[in-house]
């Protein structure tokens, strides 16, 4: 990750292919270099969304405000921490963080409706009602509090690069990373420490 705030391109974004609360936890990458938050303002808010596919079917609404933005990047900052608590083994969680996503929730009233477009077996969409924000705010704080609840939640690992911020899914017991990008980074900082480990003793 590299770059300003205001140089942060589409491929700059930290994706990595996950569930929507998951890649939304991810949007502030902040490490011992570098606190990068994709969610710092409405336009950062629509690149983000315009380009994670896991937030298909949220539509940020046309003339987002910055008050609006700020209410997400507190229910990315509440679903990060509870995710972190998770993947850290917390025998409790955060009331707090969950108290947020709650009032966002309630934001909107919801409805369930019986989606039988497709072929094959029915599926259900919740709906949110009301101001165009406010159903956005609420669909959000849903779509984290359904991962949060589910059995994919207690899969989520923090990535073993040790500067790394990032969260993952593990459906794989051999994934320790959340890229290939920083598995390659470790193997080449133990190449290095193992070469001057060796030169150090004499070794050939």
């Amino acid at each position: 990750m590299s770059g300003s705030r205001a140089s942060i391109e589409e491929e700059d974004l930290p994706l990595l292919g996950e569930q929507f609360a998951v890649e939304l936890a991810n949007s502030r990458y902040r490490d011992d270099l570098e606190d990068l938050d994709f969610l710092d303002g409405p336009e950062a808010v629509r690149r983000w969304f315009g380009n994670a596919p896991s937030a298909s079917g949220l539509a940020v609404p046309s003339g987002l405000r910055p008050a609006t933005a700020a209410v997400l990047r507190e229910i990315r900052d509440a679903t990060r921490l509870l995710l972190t608590e998770m993947a850290d083994g917390s025998a409790v969680l955060s009331e707090a963080a969950a108290e947020e996503l709650h009032r966002a929730s309630r934001r909107s009233h919801a409805h369930l409706a019986l989606d039988v477009r497709a072929a094959g077996r029915p599926s259900w969409e919740l709906h949110h009602d009301g101001p165009r924000e406010d159903a956005f705010l609420a669909s959000v704080a849903a779509r984290c509090i359904l991962f949060l609840a589910g059995e994919d939640a207690g899969r989520v690992r923090r990535c073993a690069r040790p500067a790394c911020p990032m969260l993952f899914v593990q459906h794989h017991r051999a994934r320790r990373f959340c890229h290939e990008g920083c598995a390659h980074s470790v193997r080449q900082a133990r190449y290095y420490r193992a070469v001057k480990h060796n030169r150090g003793t004499g070794g050939s």
